[in-house]
């Protein structure tokens, strides 16, 4: 809990480096955060995704952010993937809302169009992620690197 604390209190610092302690335990505790808040929507409203989820995934947002950047920053990687992969998932994102559009609009040839869209597009996101899940799980760089001091070495807790 104490790892989550340290997360959610550094919620905009994107510098630095952050160990994989810290950003696993930031994961379980998040998802934890957010199957109670899917509970409480359920229970309070009937809905599996409402007030308390979608206020819960707000207030999680930046901090998942920074601790992502700070953790690729341990294993000496820029924080510029990170932000690759949100620009083009929002990119991706609309081009699939205007493709729909136009299969909805149009008729087998741009149904096709999308269909290649959605599959192409979600490989290369499912691989992507694949790198960020080896990243996160690689072992931060031993001593200081260009990102900042060791987090080992200045244990704080």
């Amino acid at each position: 809990m104490k790892w989550f604390l340290k997360c959610i209190r550094n919620y905009v610092n994107f510098s630095g480096r952050a160990r994989r302690r810290e950003y696993w335990n930031f994961v379980l505790f998040s998802a934890l955060l957010m199957i109670v808040a899917f509970i409480l929507d359920w229970i309070c409203f009937g809905q599996y995704y409402g007030f308390f989820y979608g206020l819960s995934g707000l207030f999680l947002f930046l901090p998942n952010l920074a601790v992502m950047a700070r953790r690729l920053h341990d294993t000496g990687r820029s924080a510029k993937v990170l932000i690759w992969y949100y620009v083009l998932g929002l990119v991706w994102t609309i081009a699939l809302v205007i493709s729909g559009l136009a299969t909805v609009m149009g008729g087998a040839a741009a149904s096709t169009g999308f269909l290649v869209l959605l599959i192409a597009g979600s490989v290369a996101f499912l691989v992507w992620g694949i790198f960020f899940l080896v990243w996160f799980c690689t072992a931060g760089t031993v001593g200081e690197n260009q990102y900042g001091p060791d987090p080992k070495q200045n244990e704080e807790f």
